[in-house]
This record gives C-alpha cells, structure tokens and sequence, in this order.
C-alpha cells in the first residue's frame, strides 16, 4: 500500500516522464523511470515479508474506578524466522482516540515489551483493540499493515468515597447510637456464657439444666446482634436527577458497596425495577453499577425485606427524601432495619429518617461524617484528558 509519499513520488515519476518525452528530454525521462523503479522496490520490500506477530496484553491494575490511570502491557513476540522492521503500533481506544507506539526492529523469534498509559475518565465498560502495526520501507513510499491481537475490555468502577461503616456495639454518632440502642435492645443469638439470675433478667434465659444442678437459677448470656447485612437501592429514575446528580448518585452508592463489602457484611444491592443482586459481592455489584442508566420509568417497586438475622443497613440512593423510591421501601423495612436516605438533588424532608446529603461531593463527605462521626475520604476530580498516551 502506497503512503502519502508514495503517491507523490508515483505523480512525480509520471510527470516528469510525460514531460521529458513531449519536449524530448532524456533526464527527466531517466528521472521519472528512476523514481518509478524506486515506488516499485518499496512496494516489493514492505509486502516481501509478512507482519507475524503475536500480542498478550495486560491491564495495570486489574480494576480501576473512574479518575483512575492504567498501564497497558504489550508483550510482542516476533514468530517468524526472519527479522522485522521498525514498526509504528497503533491501538484505538474507546472514547480517547487512541495509543501510538513504536517498535524497534525485532530479530526471529524475539519478543519485546512496551506499555502505555490508559486514563479511565468514565464508569463504564471500555474496549480498546486491536492492535494495528504498520511497517515501512526506510524512504516511507509504501507501507503494510496488519491487525495483530484481539479486542480487549475492561470494566471501570464508578469513583467511590472511602466509607467507614459504624458496628452495632462500637460505633459513634447519631447512626452508631443508634444501632447500639438497637442492638443492646435484642436477645441475640449467640451464646456467651452464664451467670447467676438477677430481678428483671427475661424467663426464656433461664438455663433449666444447669439451674438444677446449682443452689441459684442460671441466665443465658449472649453476645448482642451485631450488623450483619446491607442493601443499597439506587433509584434510577430519570425525573429525579440532573446527569450530573445521576453521576453522584451512582457514585454514593458505590461507596456504599465499597463500605459494605470492607465490613464483611451481607451485601445486597438494587438498581431500579431491572436489577436486583442478593448476597452478591463487590465486584459484580461495581459493574452493574458501573453499567447502570436511568430510566423514564416511574419506581413504584415495593423492595421485599431481606430474610437474615442480626441488624442491617438499608440505603437508598434517590433525588430527594420525598421519592417515591422512599416512598415505596419504608413500609417494608424490618424492625432490625435502619433506613439511610441518600439525597442527590434536594435534601428537603419532613420525615425523621436518617439522611445524607449528596448534593455536592463535599456535602456527601461531610454528611457522612457527621452521620457516623467517621471520617470520609474523598476521591480526587478526575483527570480531564482527550486521549490515551503513550509512556
């Protein structure tokens, strides 16, 4: 295939023969044949020899969150006896136009590595690939390209805050009060040890074997329920975001996921009326969430109360405290619930229930801290970036 140049140097031979032969003179003749004879050894020189190449590729890291930046991996082997030339490789990039690598020339069989950096500015999947080398003859007339490898995609999570969950019996702040207030308020079900009966302890406590054998009735002692599961809902409906309070939607939720998770909890989470992922782990809660879009739909979904023991946590991550989503979960919380309202877009309420205000990312943090007394560390602002580069 014949380059920009190339197709200038065919004009040029073509001009200057036409030229030399009405006017009859033999130099431009002998010039036009010569750059002719030079397109057509070029053209013979690039297409001689194939481009056999193979390409494994690994991302760095393995998940990425929005504002992140990967390092893309190249390990090239040349699988032909013979050696190649430098070769130009270009990978297009979703949404970044794309990475633009050179390769130096590689004997039979030898393998190189090269990498660039990848800026994940977006949630989302990404797919990047494949790989397109080019060679060219060293006067740059012809070239030959291949498409070498595979596509590839990677999914980057939403950028998330670092939240710290309260536990049941050591948390502070009106929601770590509260889920102790909750908790010392329960029988539990884990046995701890047993003690002596003292005015007030409850019958149902009362160890009747070992009571027989002791002068004294003998009390059950159990350890109280601590927090054991979570579910997050995120509202997805259209009519209660900006895009830009989507975005911040989706990403409080994630950090809930995220916190969650860190806590060992028994996570759950729900997106609007489509998805809804029970006792699901980090990863796959993040790429749903990652993929996740609004909808016109209205949510009118009664969420069932999740079957578990111990204490739990439900968040739900809407507009306003006045959605329907709210609307909808509060009749079916269990009493061992306790029910946080994330607001993205409007933070005015006349109910009682505990809420975040996300309307900024700041006010999300601080929010959050004065909710749990805990401190919430806030993601850096993305890069703005057009296009991946090469390192």
């Amino acid at each position: 295939m014949l380059t920009r140049q190339g197709w200038a140097a065919l004009g040029l031979a073509a001009v200057s023969a036409a030229i030399g032969r009405v006017f009859g003179v033999l130099e431009l003749i002998v010039l036009g044949s010569g750059v002719l004879a030079l397109v057509a050894a070029s053209l013979v020189w690039t297409n001689y020899h194939a481009i056999a190449l193979s390409v494994s590729r690994r991302v760095v890291p393995e998940f990425l969150q929005a504002g992140d930046s990967a390092r893309v991996e190249f390990t090239i082997t040349n699988e032909s006896r013979s050696g190649t030339a430098p070769l130009t490789l270009w990978e297009p990039v979703d949404g970044l136009g794309g990475a633009t690598l050179k390769l130096a020339p590689l004997h039979g069989h030898e393998t190189a590595t090269t990498t660039y950096r990848l800026p994940a500015l977006h949630r989302g999947t990404l797919t990047f690939g494949p790989l397109t080398a080019q060679r060219r003859d060293p006067f740059g007339i012809a070239g030959r390209r291949r498409l070498v490898g595979s596509t590839h995609e990677i999914v980057v999570f939403p950028a998330h805050h670092h939240l710290h969950l309260p536990t049941a019996m050591g948390g502070s702040g009106p929601l770590g009060n509260q889920l102790r207030s909750r908790s010392l308020g329960r029988s539990g079900n884990e046995f701890h040890s047993l003690r002596d009966y003292a005015d007030g302890d409850d019958l149902r406590q009362i160890h009747w074997r070992a009571s027989a054998r002791s002068e004294t009735l003998k009390v059950r002692e159990v350890e109280p329920e601590g927090l054991r599961h979570c579910t997050i809902e995120l509202d997805n409906s259209s009519s209660e975001y900006s895009p830009e309070g989507f975005e911040r939607a989706v990403s409080a939720a994630a950090s809930a996921v995220a916190a969650a998770s860190s806590a060992g909890l028994r996570l759950r989470l729900v997106i609007g009326t489509e998805t809804d992922l029970r006792n699901t782990n980090l990863t796959s809660a993040m790429t749903a969430l990652a993929n996740c879009s609004t909808t016109d739909k209205i949510h009118t979904q009664r969420l069932p109360a999740p079957r578990a023991e111990g204490l739990g946590l439900t968040f739900v991550v809407t507009g306003s405290p006045q959605s329907v989503a709210v609307s909808a979960l509060r009749p079916n919380l269990m009493q061992t619930d306790v029910l946080i309202v994330v607001a993205c877009s409007s933070t005015a309420t006349t109910q009682r229930d505990f809420m975040v205000d996300a309307t900024t990312a700041d006010s999300f943090v601080g929010s959050w801290a004065s909710l749990t007394g805990s401190y919430a560390e806030r993601r850096p602002t993305p890069p703005q970036r057009a296009e991946a580069d090469r390192r």
